[in-house]
């Protein structure tokens, strides 16, 4: 009896240090500010990496190693390649050009740096966002817009993947 107790907790502890050392939930946290003095949109985007690096092997087929020292010399343009497809911003109705500038590893979430140029006046924004939610369906990515002083939230799921505000 004792000795099937003992089994008994050390599956339980087992259990329970692999469940604290992956995290439960899917969330995607993305930040849009128009500076107009530099006539660009930058957008900043913060996911957790084993996530990204899941999806990424997923579509592409190449292992990546993300924030390691065997890091895929393809990374960078994978995830520029990605996030191109999954992320998408519209001015006036009129898509625009996302540029990648950069990335990088705070503990285990992957911040990736973007950037529109765009000089016209804004009177309307269409956003998409997929990102991870064909790997996760569980997956929500919350969107922070801040545009002439005009701040706004927006969640994106698998099922609410575009949002369109007037400015």
């Amino acid at each position: 009896m004792k000795k099937f107790i003992v089994t008994i907790v050390v599956l339980f502890l087992s259990f329970s240090l692999t469940s604290f050392s992956t995290h439960k939930f899917y969330i995607g946290v993305y930040q849009v500010d128009y500076k107009l003095d530099k006539k660009e949109f930058q957008i900043i985007s913060r996911v957790f990496i084993d996530d990204v690096e899941k999806a990424l092997e997923t579509k592409y087929k190449k292992k990546l190693y993300l924030a390691t020292s065997k890091e895929n010399k393809e990374s960078d343009a994978l995830i520029a390649k990605y996030f191109k497809e999954k992320f998408k911003i519209a001015v006036n109705d009129k898509a625009q050009e996302m540029v990648f500038l950069a990335k990088e590893y705070e503990d285990d979430v992957l911040i990736c740096y973007h950037k529109i140029n765009y000089s016209s006046k804004i009177k309307s924004l269409n956003m998409y966002n997929t990102i991870l939610t064909e790997q996760f369906s569980e997956q929500q990515n919350l969107l922070h817009i801040n545009i002439n002083s005009n701040k706004k939230s927006f969640l994106f799921t698998n099922t609410n993947t575009e949002e369109k505000i007037q400015l």
